[in-house]
């Protein structure tokens, strides 16, 4: 199980599924970090082609980088499930509509614009989702079109990269010193929401007309949003519960073999 980052709260959560379903699945799973970084992916699955293992799982950095990788793996009599995005020739994907899920990441922050602020032209919004990941950038897309269906006047003051609270933190803390009235920061994941949350109150705006947004529903972000502080909301993507779907399918396709259509995992928005 090759997992993009173990630095990310969301991998922990669905990591944690797995390990706590393998053994009514009667699996023995072993865990890989990706280190979000499309080389470390590849070679972690050429060494667990070496080991023989029954099956591998990959939320990859990156969707071409792994084909070659994919079909050695086949060659040697292993399925390849993908995890959120799709490589080619993979024998089962199950997916994350990245579009959709960032739209209503950006819905949230958009309703909360009309509902807080005496004018959509008052908010200036701030995006923080990695750009050098294609994954990212749909959802990256999708919040943005998430606040514009919503509030279209709201005003862009910047988009940082990041994926991590250290990188949500170090994002806002530089935005801040040149737009000193930022007060929407919409986030492509809860660990970046909660550097954003961090950076923020350490700047004294804990108290202010603030709304941060984020994504996967980690636990500390959860707590946060439902005391009513600026951390105003997140998107459930039942991170834990995909732990066993990824056992049933890895089940699935051991048993039956490759599944064509995708598996789409469900989400939906949560405030307080």
């Amino acid at each position: 199980f090759i997992v993009q980052d173990l630095t990310i709260n969301y991998f922990l959560n669905v990591v944690r599924g797995v390990e706590d379903m393998q053994d009514q699945y009667n699996m023995e799973v072993q865990v890989i970090d990706g280190q979000s970084d499309a080389t470390t992916q590849v070679t972690a699955m050429e060494n667990l082609i070496t080991q023989g293992v029954d099956c591998i799982v990959i939320c990859p950095v990156d969707t071409v980088a792994p084909e070659a990788a994919v079909k050695q793996a086949q060659d040697a009599g292993i399925p390849v499930i993908t995890w959120s995005e799709k490589i080619e020739g993979c024998n089962a994907w199950v997916a994350v509509d990245n579009y959709e899920y960032g739209m209503e990441n950006g819905k949230i922050a958009g309703q909360w614009i009309l509902d807080n602020l005496d004018s959509q032209e008052d908010a200036k919004v701030m995006y923080v989702y990695v750009q050098e990941n294609e994954q990212l950038i749909e959802r990256g897309k999708g919040m943005m079109d998430g606040v514009a269906s919503l509030a279209p006047n709201a005003e862009t003051v910047a988009i940082q990269s990041g994926n991590t609270t250290e990188a949500g933190m170090e994002a806002v803390e530089t935005t801040l010193a040149k737009y000193p009235d930022l007060n929407v920061i919409v986030c492509s994941n809860d660990s970046v929401a909660l550097g954003a949350y961090e950076a923020m109150v350490a700047a004294g705006k804990g108290e202010d007309k603030v709304c941060i947004t984020g994504q996967d529903a980690d636990q500390k972000n959860l707590e946060y949003i439902a005391e009513g502080t600026i951390l105003k909301g997140t998107v459930d993507l039942d991170a834990y519960g995909q732990g066993e779907l990824l056992c049933k399918t890895v089940q699935q396709v051991l048993d039956e073999g490759t599944i064509e259509d995708p598996i789409y995992v469900s989400f939906r928005p949560v405030t307080e």
